[in-house]
């Protein structure tokens, strides 16, 4: 399938204004090979430590690395392979804007409506908040909605729809939508919700049939790819196991809507990979929305930007597009690099190896080799 290059060079433009008047010299293939056998051997070093996870580097149509390491859980020998499957948790939110721009796309729904032309049961001054706003975390949320007598992790309780946007509606808003930035899952969780009003179907059915499906891509859902127990790795905080997102209490039909949207995907590498091929074909959102969705929209206080379920931020090697997770144990790191045609995923089952952290060991492995 011919690559659509339009997109690419959308987010170039448009990530411009990010990056330093000189960008640093791109390494060559060769260093980023090394630097990708070095970052292997690295995390080879890390399983005597108890690291878990998995690792894959790929660019352009080749993949450098895809690799799996430390056993399946504290009291699981069994070694981590390449097709286990963990938990993506806040990467979940690009597939969850992807899923509001098919909606726009289909003419369901415009990105400037207030939430509450979809979601009924919202009054003011939440019913009143654009869509763009719950997109982009200026929409004035709080991070989390904690309910007192829930005594497990406060993502995880099994909270119907309309449980949860009652709680929404007992907090007022920290500012007026647009005028500051608050990374909030609970306005992820609220998307969702209002997916399956406009779609009339469940979340997760609509993201397999209307988004990853036509793009391609498999091994991405929480229930729908019916994973086996057996193939997922269970988090851990030092001697202590934190399991995996199927040992959650759940609705009938997915994660309370604490988490739905949010964070509740799981994936195999092989799915990652399948759904970067297809952000680089130009297969994932029909235009104008592809090149939409990889704009970046709104100031972070870091000085990165956020998009519609992606963060933009420089580095020495130009652009990158992404986003991380982390949740019970759990660290997952997407990062793009669309000057390098380079894409790094790395997910962490321990608390003490963060996959942003082992991510930025790639970096120093390949400048080592400049």
């Amino acid at each position: 399938m011919r690559r659509n290059t339009a997109a690419c060079l959308r987010v170039a433009v448009a990530f411009a204004a990010l990056l330093p008047a000189a960008c640093a010299t791109l390494p060559t293939s060769g260093q980023i090979e090394q630097g990708s056998e070095q970052l292997d051997r690295y995390l080879r070093t890390l399983e005597r430590e108890g690291f878990a996870g998995q690792a894959l580097v790929a660019r352009g149509d080749e993949v450098l690395l895809l690799a799996s390491y430390g056993t399946m859980g504290l009291d699981d020998p069994r070694p981590v392979a390449d097709n286990a499957v963990m938990p993506l948790a806040s990467i979940t939110k690009a597939f969850t804007a992807s899923a509001v721009l098919t909606l726009a796309a289909e003419g369901k729904l415009a990105l400037e409506d207030p939430i509450g032309l979809h979601l009924a049961e919202l009054e003011s001054p939440w019913a009143d908040i654009p869509i763009h706003s719950l997109l982009t975390h200026t929409a004035g949320l709080p991070a989390e909605i904690r309910h007192r007598d829930h005594a497990e992790a406060p993502r995880f309780e099994p909270v119907d729809r309309s449980t949860f946007l009652e709680r929404v509606q007992q907090f007022p808003p920290d500012h007026p939508p647009g005028a500051g930035f608050n990374y909030s899952n609970v306005g992820y969780s609220m998307l969702a919700a209002m997916v399956e009003i406009v779609a009339e179907q469940s979340w997760e059915p609509f993201l397999i049939g209307s988004v990853l499906s036509p793009a391609g891509v498999g091994d991405i859902g929480l229930l729908g790819p019916d994973w086996h127990e057996r193939d997922l790795v269970r988090g851990r905080d030092g001697k202590r196991d934190l399991g995996h997102w199927l040992d959650r209490p759940r609705l009938a039909d997915g994660m309370g809507y604490n988490a739905r949207g949010a964070g509740d995907l799981l994936a195999r590498p092989a799915g990652i990979l399948a759904w970067w091929y297809a952000l680089r074909r130009g297969i994932w959102l029909s235009s104008p929305w592809l090149e939409r969705w990889l704009e970046p929209q709104v100031r972070e206080p870091d000085g990165s930007r956020y998009g519609y379920g992606l963060h933009f931020r420089r580095s020495p090697w130009g652009m990158v597009a992404g986003h991380t997770g982390e949740e019970s144990g759990f660290t997952a790191d997407f990062s793009w690099y669309t000057d390098l045609d380079l894409m790094v995923y790395i997910n962490s089952a321990h608390t003490e190896f963060p996959a942003d952290e082992l991510r930025q060991r790639l970096h120093r492995h390949i400048k080592a080799h400049d």
